[in-house]
């Protein structure tokens, strides 16, 4: 595994020193790799404006991080996980909120004896980040295990079958969501487009990756996916604060939208989020499909 940063991506080393710092300040003693993966291991990071309907929006490449822990059985401040307890170190020390040039931090925790469990199955998520990811830090007390390569066909094959099941899956979701909001049960209609926006991460992580983490947080999945395509960094753009308002209602939904009274989204915030959405399916759409295809025709060169 490489150990240094692409030369592009030396931006943001000093940022990622102090992360690792204080990874390891929350429990050193139990973190066995720090790994960074995605669009700054490989030096394809991106921080750029679009123009959407004559307003000029910014969008970033997201920082990920995988985290690998000794033992599964951590257990923080009142029995809060690793990644809660992390995550609220790092937001108190400003070194996780999104501001342009500064990139949101996405984390990954897996204890040891998994990832090397996925590694010998070849599961692809965690094969790629053996191949191109940058160790941060290393115990010492590990070796990752030796993943056997997939051949272009099975890869092509798992690949579908997700895409099968997960992307219509979503379509469905966004049919519940209109017949909800037409009568005008706006809370429910939110809960199912959540679902919807999940589906259409899922898929794309479990048609590149084949790796889809244990949790709805649509803002962790969406930030993971768009490592497999830029066009995923312009999907809710969240440069006002009226924009960061849609987006939270909708991160919420999973369960305030179905379980606290105080929840409220208006029908002008659920159409907005509806055409959001509707941009997902056609960018999940196009580029699962060329994927997919895309490993068939190495197959057949092959």
């Amino acid at each position: 595994m490489k150990t240094t940063l692409p030369k592009n991506s030396l931006i943001i080393k000093e940022r990622l020193d102090a992360i690792v710092q204080e990874i390891l300040a929350v429990a050193r003693d139990q973190v066995a790799m720090i790994i960074l993966f995605g669009s700054y291991a490989k030096g394809t990071w991106v921080r750029d404006w679009y123009v959407e309907g004559h307003i000029t929006y910014s969008y970033e490449s997201d920082l990920d991080i995988l985290v690998v822990t000794k033992s599964p059985k951590y257990r923080g401040l009142k029995g809060a996980s690793f990644e809660s307890d992390l995550t609220k170190r790092l937001e108190r020390k400003g070194l996780r909120g999104k501001t342009f040039g500064a990139p949101w931090v996405t984390f990954v925790v897996e204890p040891i004896k998994y990832l090397n469990q996925q590694l010998e199955k070849s599961q692809y998520f965690f094969s790629d980040i053996k191949k191109e990811g940058i160790l941060l830090y290393d115990s010492g007390e590990f070796t990752l295990a030796e993943p056997k390569d997939l051949n272009s066909e099975e890869r092509r094959q798992i690949a579908k079958d997700d895409f099968d099941q997960w992307f219509p899956r979503a379509i469905g979701f966004i049919k519940a969501t209109n017949y909800m909001l037409q009568d005008n049960y706006l809370n429910l209609a939110a809960f199912q487009l959540h679902q919807a926006t999940e589906s259409f991460y899922s898929a794309i992580l479990l048609v590149f990756t084949g790796y889809k983490p244990r949790l709805h947080d649509i803002e962790k999945l969406g930030s993971l996916a768009s490592n497999y395509s830029d066009e995923l960094l312009k999907i809710f753009p969240r440069d006002t604060e009226e924009q960061e308002e849609k987006f939270i209602l909708l991160k919420l939904a999973y369960t305030e939208a179905r379980y606290n009274k105080n929840y409220k989204i208006t029908e002008e915030q659920l159409v907005y989020l509806i055409k959001r959405v509707e941009k997902l399916k056609s960018v999940t759409e196009e580029i699962c499909t060329v994927w997919i295809n895309r490993q068939n025709t190495f197959e057949q060169k092959s």
